[in-house]
């Protein structure tokens, strides 16, 4: 499998884009839940999408590159990382690879391995974090746009706020050919792994404690 080539700048600049979008189109949202303040913001991203002419994919499967190992915690065994995971939206373009997108309202998510992978095997990453602070440290390939908003009381609710454009947008830097050149190595083995554990027998129903 072929690593499609990335500009060094190009998260940055969809990021940017991006912003200009939301602000030209006065994006916001106020008395939203959590849960709906997150849909509003992945439309948001996916109506840019569509105005830019890509066609845009929810819940885009994807695989990360290190090969799983199989874990025991307790009475269960798991995965790790697991063998299958999502994108929030993939964006499909003509003229580049795809665009990986994640839209988080905190750090304690999966969301910076997932894009951390996509942009190792070349493909611009793309952080959207909303409200509270942020902590996370961003790996190469991958630009975040903050998107403030504060919050009410129980119930709690959420409402957009202005960010400074020299605070909305930071990057992890460039990713190098050699990192991408192991992703690659990596990546061929997870799938050889993957191959061999598809052909182990299932295990006769889950693990039970008593």
């Amino acid at each position: 499998m072929a690593l499609e080539p990335t500009a060094a700048g190009e998260p940055e600049f969809l990021a940017a884009a991006l912003r200009t979008h939301l602000s030209e189109t006065r994006f916001s949202f106020a008395g939203l839940t959590g849960k709906e303040a997150t849909l509003c913001i992945t439309r948001a991203v996916a109506e840019w999408a569509t105005a830019s002419g890509w066609r845009c994919r929810w819940e885009a499967p994807m695989r990360y590159i290190d090969p799983p190992r199989r874990m025991s915690g307790g009475c269960r065994i798991y995965w790790s990382p697991p063998w299958s995971a999502y994108l929030d939206l993939r964006l499909v373009r003509k003229d580049g690879p795809p665009v990986a997108v994640e839209i988080d309202r905190a750090d304690d998510s999966t969301a910076v391995d997932k894009l951390r992978d996509e942009a190792l095997r070349g493909r611009p990453a793309l952080w959207i974090r909303w409200h509270g602070a942020l902590r996370a440290e961003l790996p190469p390939g991958v630009a975040r746009l903050y998107l403030p908003s504060r919050s009410s009381r129980s119930p709690i609710r959420y409402s957009l706020t202005h960010v400074p454009d020299t605070a909305a947008i930071t990057v992890g830097g460039a990713v190098t050919p050699e990192a991408r050149s192991d992703a690659l190595k990596r990546d061929q083995q997870r799938m050889a792994d993957e191959e061999r554990a598809a052909a182990i027998p299932r295990e006769p129903g889950p693990v039970r404690c008593f």
